[in-house]
């Protein structure tokens, strides 16, 4: 039969999360998948399979400025035990460019985006949404999931967002502070998580279990650490390179500062450097801190980490 090319589905969308509109870099993916269990015997091998439940994946790397690109990093607080879906449910609606809506109906953010630093190309990586249908609807009912009709598609943003910028590195004092980045600065986000699940209803929510922060980047500061500093600071040697030594006791504060957004690790540790001698990498090459959990003076914990637009 002849092909009709005008019926072809293809084009963009955007993502509209807790008030905020996203369009992204290179695309957005929707990837529903049914979690399977066999049932099987030993005479007749696999027999069939059962759905214990359907997960519904949401990803893409967003193009924003940063007042909306905060709303992805729910998480910075680090309490463990919190609920990704909270006490009420969070819709995130997809408008694709021929007016097609796919409203879900809840959704967490399941992976925050990974930070990058840069004075060039995209400030994020990819976040991940999970789906999940609307807590006051039975399963079998319609449109607990998603609600699919149409609607005008919405207008792109009529100026470019500010994404890169020229990032400062401060941790403790000299030689750490006033230090730039070679080739940008990387934040990661390594999140543990925990389901809640319920033989009748599968799974009912996610709870974080444990949340850890890494920022690398190599620097490219004349007057930066040298060979001496990195083994004092990650004290390899000395009255404090004993085994069994918390991380805490020789944390700082690190910030990485830029004009349209501001970072701070309240508690951070250099774990990992590197020495390159060659000719033609740094002497100083990448370094890795990791943020611990930190506590004010009444006792009650800081965030393990601040993301804010804009200069402290």
């Amino acid at each position: 039969m002849p092909i009709t090319r005008s019926t072809l589905l293809a084009g963009p969308a955007s993502a509209t999360f807790n008030g905020h509109t996203f369009f992204a870099h290179d695309g957005i993916l929707v990837t529903p998948a049914l979690e399977l269990q066999a049932v099987d015997s030993d005479a007749q091998g696999v027999l069939d399979e059962t759905v214990s439940g359907a997960l519904v994946k949401i990803q893409f790397t967003p193009s924003a400025p940063f007042a909306d690109l905060l709303a992805l990093f729910p998480y910075t607080q680090a309490n463990p035990g919190m609920s990704f879906f909270g006490s009420a449910d969070t819709s995130l609606t997809l408008i694709a460019s021929n007016g097609v809506r796919l409203t879900f109906s809840a959704v967490a953010v399941l992976q925050m985006p990974d930070l990058i630093l840069t004075n060039r190309g995209p400030v994020t990586g990819a976040v991940t949404f999970l789906a999940m249908g609307a807590r006051g609807l039975g399963l079998t009912t319609t449109n607990r999931l998603v609600t699919i009709d149409t609607t005008s598609v919405p207008m792109p943003p009529s100026g470019t967002p500010q994404l890169a910028d020229d990032f400062v590195v401060i941790w403790g004092e000299s030689p750490w502070i006033a230090l730039r980045a070679r080739d940008g600065i990387r934040v990661r986000f390594a999140m543990k998580t925990k389901p809640v699940l319920s033989d009748a209803n599968a799974l009912l929510d996610l709870t974080l279990e444990r949340l850890e922060v890494e920022v690398r980047f190599v620097p490219a500061t004349p007057s930066g650490p040298a060979e001496a500093d990195l083994v004092a600071a990650l004290q390899l040697q000395g009255a404090n390179a004993l085994p069994g030594r918390l991380l805490s006791a020789s944390s700082n504060t690190l910030d990485v500062a830029g004009e349209h957004l501001f970072v701070r690790l309240p508690l951070a540790q250099l774990t990992r450097g590197e020495m390159a001698f060659d000719a033609i990498h740094s002497r100083v090459g990448e370094l890795t801190f990791v943020a611990e959990q930190a506590f004010l003076e009444t006792g009650a914990p800081e965030p393990l980490m601040v993301l804010a637009e804009g200069m402290p």
